[in-house]
C-alpha cells in the first residue's frame, strides 16, 4: 500500500518505480548538484557507509529540498519540473516541526530505498554474470 505524506497541509505519493523522464533527470541532477553522486559511486564503503554519506551530504549541500521535490508528486497532479521547483522552495522555508520530520523521514526513505534497490540489482547483476 502506497503511503501519503502530508507537508505544509498538502498531501504527496513518494516515489514510484515509474518516474517520467523528466522527473528521473530532475532527481540525478540534484544529486549531482547536491556533491552526493560520489557518496553512490564509492564502491569501496558498505551501503550503510554510503547512504550515511549521502545522506549527509544531501543536508550540508542545502539540496534536501529539492531531491525531495523530485521524490514526490502531489496527490491528484502529474510531476511537472515547475511544481518541483516551486516545491523545493516551499519545503526550504517550513518552520512546522511535524513537516520537517515528515520531510526528513521522506529523505531517509528516499536514501534506504536507493541503497536497497543498488544493492537488489548488484546481486541480481552478479547472479546473472556467475557461470552456471
Amino acid at each position: 500500500m502506497e503511503q501519503i505524506l502530508t507537508i505544509d497541509g498538502r498531501e504527496f505519493h513518494g516515489v514510484t518505480q515509474e518516474l517520467s523522464a523528466a522527473q528521473d533527470d530532475f532527481l540525478i541532477g540534484q544529486l549531482r548538484l547536491a556533491g552526493a553522486i560520489d557518496a553512490i559511486v564509492s564502491m569501496q564503503e558498505k551501503p550503510e557507509t554510503q547512504a550515511e554519506r549521502l545522506l549527509t551530504q544531501l543536508m550540508v549541500s542545502g539540496r534536501a529540498p529539492h531531491v525531495l521535490a523530485g521524490c514526490l508528486t502531489e496527490v491528484g497532479k502529474t510531476w511537472t519540473f515547475e511544481d518541483a521547483v516551486r516545491n523545493a522552495a516551499r519545503f526550504a522555508a517550513i518552520t512546522s516541526l511535524k513537516d520537517k520530520m515528515a520531510m526528513r523521514e521522506a529523505i531517509v526513505h528516499f536514501v534506504a530505498g536507493f541503497f536497497l534497490f543498488a544493492i537488489e540489482s548488484g546481486a541480481t547483476s552478479r547472479k546473472s554474470s556467475s557461470p552456471n
